[in-house]
């Protein structure tokens, strides 16, 4: 929901739409995550807090009741290791005692190694939470890939528009799949803009309603994320 940091809205003003908007459909908190990825998105905390807090100053201009935190959806990488130690990552919240990262794949593979990656997060008290691997194309393909990652301690954030079909049919069987199973820990946005990727949990909790019931779908959209905010 930050401008011209990613691959999200590029002015004010269309941050601002996307506010008022997820607004509209319900959202009174949300975390913004634009993503880090060295030689793609070169972004840190320092650049990612000064956007936040001109947004912050914006939303309160306009009266927008949107309160807001800031993190990262951090691609894995060679540089993560350092990025940690050089305290350039901000972190989701926290979990059981231990630090959140948003961790993302990419699109097509689980990297050789990750595994390796997250046992050197979690040994430093840091927790990763997966973002949408009902996307990721191997885990589409193979959906147990994803297990090894759920039995280290990863937790898992799905994707709304996945549980709608937005992003096609196989990714939304992954991502009731683990809804079902218990494997997911959040249900989120992933908005990018107005157009197809708009800020709203709406249609995909009410779809989730009569599969899982009130209390689950509860917890995946904004009791768990409470307990990782407060």
């Amino acid at each position: 929901m930050l401008p011209g940091i990613d691959d999200g809205p590029k002015t004010m003003e269309q941050s601002l739409e996307m506010a008022r908007f997820a607004v509209e459909q319900g959202t009174l908190r949300c975390v913004v995550t634009p993503h880090i990825q060295p030689g793609c998105y070169d972004n840190e905390v320092e650049n990612i807090q000064r956007i936040f807090e001109a947004f912050q100053i914006q939303l309160a201009a306009e009266n927008i009741p949107l309160q807001i935190g800031m993190a990262a959806e951090v691609r894995v990488c060679a540089e993560l290791p350092s990025m940690i130690s050089q305290g350039k990552i901000p972190f989701l919240g926290r979990w059981q005692g231990m630090r959140l990262i948003l961790l993302e794949f990419p699109h097509d593979q689980i990297p050789v190694g990750a595994d390796r990656l997250i046992n050197w997060l979690i040994e430093r008290d840091i927790l990763p939470v997966i973002a949408h691997p009902e996307r990721n194309q191997s885990v589409m393909r193979q959906p147990e890939k994803i297990t090894p990652f759920v039995n280290q301690g990863c937790l898992l954030q799905i994707t709304a528009d996945s549980v709608t079909g937005l992003f096609g049919e196989v990714s939304q069987k992954v991502a009731l799949a683990f809804i079902r199973k218990g494997m997911a820990t959040l249900i989120a946005t992933d908005a990018h803009n107005m157009h197809k990727r708009r800020p709203t949990l709406k249609a995909a909790r009410d779809a989730l309603l009569p599969v899982i019931g009130a209390d689950k779908v509860q917890a995946l959209f904004s009791g768990n994320a409470e307990a990782m905010l407060s």
